[in-house]
């Protein structure tokens, strides 16, 4: 009896301890995104305190899901990949959003081997999707085989078929794209050029092709690879919402930032 209560005692001991630990890691990610943002823009530094925390919030409360990553493995599993994954880690974000969409009409600038592709391509509400990249890499790709890429993605994109859905991409730049585009997207995923100009552009474009109640997901705004902090895509990505902020509500912030168009 003795040995059970001193062990329920130590279970909550460590209970509290872990909550603690989230608690300041929490804080102490919150408050280096903040930093980060306050060199970009100190007004953006305040109003977004609120996305800011909650987005390390649930970052540390599903700790443990981010670890076992299933998803990961299975698509790992399943499909070709030959370079490192920089999508997984967001699928849990992802299911925030995809859940709320009926029926999903999704555009991706940029694939690379297609780990979000195939993530979307799977679920069960999309209706239609279209993917575009130059696969050709931009200024931070180093060492990396583009032909290779562009093989595995296209393998990873027509294996198991797409059934009844509206499946396909396109070989080219954002801008040629856009030229030329004539649908409409309820989700849209910027992963193309990280400079800012082509950033700017990419958002710009897609708003202008966002539905009504439809997200855009910006990729890597967190990201610093250019030595001038403005040249990279957080500068863009704020510009922007600061173009558009009356049509835009912000829905999640970590490494990623996700908007909806109110209008």
């Amino acid at each position: 009896m003795f040995k059970k209560i001193i062990r329920i005692i130590l279970l909550k001991i460590f209970r509290r301890e872990n909550i603690f630990i989230k608690f300041l890691s929490t804080l102490k990610g919150s408050f280096s995104t903040i930093r980060w943002i306050k060199k970009i823009s100190f007004k953006y530094s305040i109003i977004l305190i609120p996305k800011i925390i909650y987005g390390h919030y649930f970052r540390n409360k599903n700790i443990e899901t981010f670890s076992k990553n299933e998803k990961k493995l299975y698509f790992d599993n399943k499909y070709r990949f030959n370079y490192d994954d920089w999508f997984s880690i967001n699928i849990i974000y992802w299911e925030k959003i995809v859940n709320k969409i009926s029926k999903i009409k999704y555009l991706e600038i940029g694939s690379f081997e297609g780990r979000s592709t195939v993530f979307i391509k799977e679920l069960g509400n999309l209706e239609s999707l279209m993917a575009i990249d130059t696969f050709e890499g931009s200024d931070e790709h180093k060492n990396i085989d583009f032909k290779k890429v562009y093989e595995n993605f296209k393998y990873n994109l027509n294996l198991g078929g797409g059934g009844d859905k509206n499946i396909s991409f396109l070989k080219t730049n954002s801008d040629d794209f856009f030229n030329n585009n004539k649908n409409h997207y309820n989700l849209i995923y910027i992963d193309g050029s990280h400079h800012y100009e082509q950033v700017k552009k990419d958002f710009i474009n897609s708003f202008n092709f966002l539905e009504n109640n439809g997200y855009i997901i910006c990729d890597d705004f967190m990201w610093f690879y250019y030595d001038e902090i403005e040249l990279n895509p957080m500068k863009a990505i704020l510009d922007c919402y600061e173009l558009y902020k009356k049509e835009l509500s912000v829905e999640f912030l970590y490494h990623q930032i996700i908007f909806k168009k109110i209008i």
